[in-house]
């Protein structure tokens, strides 16, 4: 089977038919069918700590034959709008590079480019077009852990996300000071910085708009992708 595994169960938003399960060790897990066979779909949050802990979990009690990082990411291009998918050809983690699985069938409307894996969430314009020079399309905190273990694990590695946020945005508050440990949001701590900032309502809202709009996009291309990695 297929593992699946973002930051936020929003960002499996778009799916349709998913059936919710337990599993230790997970903070959000569900199952459906993707490319013709059983997909586990997992949400442990942001960062590589929690995705790493989520995946290892499932591991430990499933047979899964290939991993994939997915859900949302920041444009670093300033070409990629909000709803655009990207798939991977490489992802950059720290010093390492890895290379990722490319669909051999995917819609026309998905892009290949690379990622920059970071351990922050990038706010600014400013920071994001100092990232661009590095060379990578778009910016997540998860996809390089994910590649990481699947090359620990001798398995397939793709990454398929939708852009959700613009190069040329800044986040209308700081995301990075209401990040738990564990790496939720804290949606108290988001609260008390929009009461101090009554014109980020709108932006947020923005924000939220791009989000379902991602979260559309990417359900539907990955409905339309072949995920059967050999």
């Amino acid at each position: 089977m297929l593992l699946l595994i973002a930051a936020a169960p929003f960002e499996f938003a778009g799916f349709r038919g998913l059936s919710r399960r337990a599993c230790r060790g997970v903070r959000w897990l569900a199952t459906s069918e993707i490319s013709g066979e059983e997909a586990i779909l997992v949400a442990n949050g942001m960062g590589p700590r929690a995705v790493s802990a989520g995946i290892r979990s499932v591991l430990a009690r499933n047979r899964v034959r290939g991993l994939v990082s997915t859900g949302f990411a920041g444009a670093l291009d300033p070409a990629l709008n909000v709803g655009q998918v990207l798939v991977a050809e490489a992802i950059l983690y720290g010093e390492r590079k890895y290379r990722g699985w490319l669909p051999p069938v995917r819609p026309a409307s998905v892009r290949v480019g690379s990622f920059l894996t970071v351990r922050e969430i990038v706010r600014t314009s400013r920071a994001k077009r100092e990232l661009w020079r590095q060379g990578c399309h778009a910016v997540d905190m998860e996809s390089g852990a994910v590649a990481a273990i699947a090359a620990e694990h001798g398995l397939p590695f793709c990454c398929i996300r939708a852009i959700s946020d613009s190069a040329e945005r800044d986040l209308p508050l700081d995301f990075q000071r209401a990040l738990n440990q564990d790496g939720t949001l804290s949606n108290q701590r988001l609260l008390c910085q929009a009461v101090f900032r009554p014109r980020a309502w709108p932006e947020l809202l923005g924000l939220w708009r791009g989000a379902h709009l991602a979260a559309n996009a990417l359900a539907e291309s990955i409905s339309g992708c072949d995920l059967r990695m050999k």
